[in-house]
């Protein structure tokens, strides 16, 4: 009986256990999309992580690999940038990241999933002169009621050249520093 009641003391006493560190978060859930890459010419091994906010948006960390650090020290966010990205709640609306071939981080954001206006918006950014820089922006936008309505551009604010809706533009604006960016610095040539 003693040896019973014991082992049955000592099976809840880990299913207890058990069932509290579940129920305790680790915040990885609210991980979206993440990427690793190396935004200098050192083959340093960066990341970048795109993370639920809980607001209708997602929040950028990108950490940068220090050079003499131990292999097992935890790295911290070299830049976090609020809102980064619109984040919806089903697929066709959530963000993700993405590098290219120069080492790049690209952002991508959409609404392709409900309403009329459906819209994607990819951002390049890039890490110069210890900055992380709005390189290029692609914008879309269409009207599923009105075929006429929406457009597209394709922007580098490095070069100062672009697209839009097929026809060459020229740009004045220069790159914008990533912790400057939001939805109301989308410029004219993206606007429809």
């Amino acid at each position: 009986m003693i040896f019973r009641s014991t082992t049955l003391a000592a099976l809840m006493c880990c299913a207890a256990s058990a069932l509290s560190a579940r129920a305790e978060p680790s915040g990885y859930e609210r991980v979206i999309s993440a990427v690793t890459l190396s935004f200098g010419d050192d083959g340093s091994t960066d990341r970048a992580v795109l993370v639920d906010n809980f607001d209708a948006g997602a929040d950028l960390y990108i950490f940068r690999a220090i050079e003499d650090a131990k292999p097992d020290s935890p790295m911290n966010p070299t830049l976090v940038k609020k809102a980064a990205a619109w984040n919806g709640a089903m697929w066709g609306s959530r963000p993700s990241l993405d590098t290219n071939a120069k080492n790049s981080l690209i952002v991508k954001s959409q609404n392709d999933a409900i309403g009329r206006y459906r819209w994607s918006e990819t951002l390049t950014i890039v890490y110069r002169s210890h900055e992380y820089l709005v390189a290029g922006l692609t914008y879309e936008s269409r009207d599923n009621l009105d075929p006429r309505a929406g457009g597209s551009c394709d922007l580098n604010f490095l070069s100062g050249k672009g697209v839009r809706n097929g026809k060459p533009v020229e740009i004045k604006s220069g790159a914008i520093r990533l912790i400057d960016w939001s939805d109301e610095k989308l410029p004219k040539e993206c606007k429809f």
